[in-house]
């Protein structure tokens, strides 16, 4: 992106970088499921707090495009809710949007359900995320046809042993948002709404499949018909295009440039 002329920041949520334990590192994994995690004190609040303060700040420089994926758009909906007129357009990368009901049912429903993420996921979770209040997952602890069960689901266009990188640096924990009314926040007709908004589908995505993704569009474009998605289609898994990302980068570029355009 700075290639083709813009400014970009990349906003750290709050425990991303946390990193992880001796405890996990070498698998001492009663050690391991007993420790407390410092996910367990974020609230939603905080996740929201650092985006809406980024755009205030970042504002007087010029038009915002506020880009998200994958859980960030939890996050991301709540601030555009706070400070739309701040906001010159929202872009989810198979991010996920709320619209008619809490986050977590989107994560229970048959559309969900036919992707491949929690069920790799499954065997490697850790404890009771609602007792501990925070989700635990032992990536390391993963044989080889579970690795590959999550490459395919995560990040298929890498190798097997691109994605051992992946495992071997992810932390184990994550904040429990699947439940709790602190999580619902919904996309607002009179503040969300306001925005321009555009969607990014991956089509190659098993974490977050394609059905739920268009189901994200759908109830979005009926909650503001006027103003509906703009929707780009992009061959990718989940996570893929991390690792090639001249073809994202370039729908960003042109969403910016209209942006900026319609801005002045």
């Amino acid at each position: 992106m700075a290639l083709r002329g813009h400014r970009t920041l990349a906003i750290d949520l709050p425990g991303r970088g946390a990193g992880f334990t001796r405890a996990y590192h070498e698998q001492d994994l009663e050690t391991f499921a007993a420790e407390p995690s410092v996910m367990s004190d974020v609230t939603a609040a905080d996740f929201v707090r650092p985006v809406v303060e980024a755009v205030q700040r970042v504002r007087h420089h010029g038009p915002v495009v506020l880009v998200a994926h994958s859980f960030g758009g939890l996050p991301v909906t709540a601030a555009a809710n706070a400070i739309p007129e701040l906001i010159d357009r929202v872009v989810y990368v198979a991010a996920q949007c709320p619209v008619d009901r809490h986050p977590g049912e989107y994560a229970m429903s048959p559309e969900w359900a036919s992707g491949d993420f929690f069920s790799a996921m499954a065997p490697l979770f850790v404890g009771d995320p609602a007792h501990q209040g925070f989700v635990r997952i032992n990536w390391r602890g993963a044989d080889r046809a579970q690795r590959e069960a999550l490459r395919k689901a995560i990040a298929a266009e890498l190798t097997e042993e691109q994605f051992l990188q992946v495992v071997v640096t992810s932390q184990p924990d994550e904040v429990s948002w699947l439940t709790g009314q602190e999580w619902d926040h919904r996309a607002d007709k009179d503040s969300w709404g306001r925005i321009p908004h555009s969607f990014v589908r991956l089509h190659g995505d098993r974490s977050m499949p394609l059905a739920v993704q268009d189901r994200y569009i759908a109830e979005a474009d009926a909650l503001t018909p006027d103003n509906p998605f703009d929707v780009h289609d992009l061959a990718s898994s989940h996570a893929g295009f991390f690792r090639r990302p001249a073809d994202l980068a370039a729908i960003l570029d042109r969403l910016s440039v209209r942006a900026g355009a319609g801005s002045r």
